[in-house]
C-alpha cells in the first residue's frame, strides 16, 4: 500500500476490489462510505497481514506478487456483505420503500462476489491437449530451449516467424483427437510458454506465443495481425441476440462475407462485471477464445443453461466448446512457489456445423491463419 492515512488506504482498497460493483449496483446510497469507515479501523492491521502473506509465499529477493487470495481482499468482501445488509433498512428511513424480495435479489446479484468467469473458466480447463497444426507439432515438447545445449529461439519456431497464412496441406482445419471431441474442427488455439528470469544460473525470460484461427479470406491477411479478432467474454453467458438485438442468422452471414477475417476470438475482461482484479484473488486463465458474434447468429447457438462454463448450444447438444489448459511447472530459482509454463486455450465446432461454415463461405475462402512470436528479457 502506499498512501498516507487510513482514509486513503480504506478507499483505494474499496476502488480496486468493489468499484465496478458497487457503480453496478448504482452506488447504493451510503453504501461505500459504510464500507469504507469500517476499514479504516483495520487498515494497520491488513497492512501487516498483507505484508507477512507476502513474506511467506515468496522469497526476500522476488519481486512478484504471489497469486493468492490476501487478507486485504477478504476483508473487503466481509464488510461490503455486512454493509449491504442493511442498505434497504437505511433507504425505509430515508422513506424510500420498495418490494423487499425483488431489492434484496436485485441488490445481491450485483453486488455478488465476483468470481463466476474464474468458475467458468476453471469448469472448461482441460489437460493439455495435442490438437493443433501440423506445422506446429515441435512445440508439443514443452519449453524445449531449457534443456541443456537447446537452441534459443527454436529454430522450428524461427522458421515460421515470417509465416502468416499456412497453405496447402498445412493449411488444412486441424481435427481433434481426443474424446469426447474426436473429429471436431479445431477454430482456433492460443498458446504462451514461457520461463521466469533467474539469477544463478543467470538466464534471461523467455517465452514463445503460438495463435492460430480458421479466417474467411479471399487474399493475403493483413502484415502483422492475429488469426483472432478480440471480443467479450459475454458471448459465453448471454444470448447474442440480447446483447445484438438486431441481428439474425442472414444479417450476420452478409457480415461476415463483406468484412470476412477471423471466426474466433480472444475475450477481453476488461470492465466485465463477475471478472476479478487482475493478478489477484482468484484468478482467470490466462487466455480464453470466443467465436465472433456473426458465427453464432448463423449457426442460431445460444449458451447452455445454467452458464456454467464455455460451452454454447443448438438442439443437437454441444455446438462450440471452449477448453484452457495450463500446467508444467516452473520456478525463478528462488524460494518462490512454482508457477505454470504453458498456459493455452482452443475453441472447437462440431463438424457437421463446420460444414455450413463451408456452404456458406466456400471451402476456398476459408484458411488457416498461424503467428509465432519468441521474445526475451534479461533478469
Amino acid at each position: 500500500m502506499t498512501s498516507t492515512t487510513p482514509e486513503n488506504q480504506a478507499e483505494g482498497l474499496v476502488n480496486l476490489f468493489l468499484g465496478d460493483r458497487i457503480e453496478d449496483a448504482n452506488e447504493p446510497p451510503g453504501l461505500r462510505q459504510a464500507i469504507v469507515d469500517r476499514i479504516v479501523a483495520q487498515a494497520g492491521q491488513i497492512e501487516k497481514r498483507c505484508g507477512e502473506q507476502i513474506d511467506h509465499l515468496r522469497s526476500p529477493s522476488a519481486q512478484r506478487i504471489p497469486d493468492a487470495y490476501f487478507v486485504d481482499e477478504e476483508i473487503v468482501e466481509n464488510e461490503l456483505q455486512i454493509s449491504a445488509a442493511g442498505v434497504r433498512t437505511a433507504r425505509a428511513l430515508e422513506g424510500v420503500q420498495s418490494d423487499p424480495r425483488r431489492f434484496e435479489r436485485d441488490l445481491a446479484q450485483r453486488l455478488a462476489p465476483n468470481a463466476l468467469w474464474a468458475l467458468r473458466g476453471e469448469a472448461s480447463r482441460v489437460p493439455r491437449p495435442s490438437a493443433r497444426a501440423k506445422m506446429l507439432d515441435w512445440s508439443l515438447a514443452p519449453i524445449p530451449w531449457v534443456e541443456d545445449d537447446a537452441q534459443w529461439p527454436p529454430a522450428d519456431a524461427v522458421a515460421l516467424a515470417d509465416v502468416r497464412q499456412l497453405t496447402g496441406a498445412d493449411g488444412e482445419p486441424v481435427r481433434v483427437s481426443e474424446e469426447p471431441y474426436k473429429g471436431w474442427i479445431q477454430l482456433g488455439m492460443f498458446e504462451r510458454q514461457a520461463t521466469l528470469a533467474t539469477r544463478y544460473p543467470d538466464m534471461a525470460a523467455r517465452q514463445i506465443v503460438i495463435a492460430t484461427g480458421l479466417e474467411v479470406r479471399d487474399g493475403p491477411p493483413p502484415p502483422n495481425s492475429l488469426p483472432l479478432s478480440r471480443t467479450a467474454p459475454d458471448l459465453w453467458a448471454v444470448r447474442y441476440d440480447d446483447l445484438a438485438p438486431n441481428i439474425d442468422g442472414e444479417l450476420a452471414r452478409i457480415a461476415l462475407i463483406s468484412t470476412r477475417g477471423p471466426l474466433a476470438a480472444l475475450t477481453d475482461y476488461e470492465g466485465q462485471p463477475g471478472a476479478p482484479a487482475h493478478d489477484r484473488g482468484v484468478g482467470l486463465q490466462r487466455f480464453t477464445l470466443a467465436p465472433r458474434i456473426e458465427v453464432i447468429a448463423l449457426l442460431g447457438l445460444q449458451p447452455e443453461t445454467p452458464a456454467l462454463r464455455h460451452v454454447l448450444a443448438d438442439h443437437n447438444g454441444a455446438a462450440i466448446v471452449g477448453r484452457q489448459w495450463r500446467g508444467f511447472l516452473v520456478h525463478d530459482g528462488s524460494y518462490s512457489p512454482l508457477e505454470p509454463a504453458i498456459h493455452g486455450a482452443d475453441l472447437l465446432l462440431r463438424p457437421d456445423l463446420y460444414d455450413t461454415l463451408v456452404s456458406t463461405f466456400g471451402e476456398e475462402q476459408i484458411s488457416l491463419g498461424v503467428t509465432v512470436s519468441c521474445s526475451e528479457n534479461s533478469p
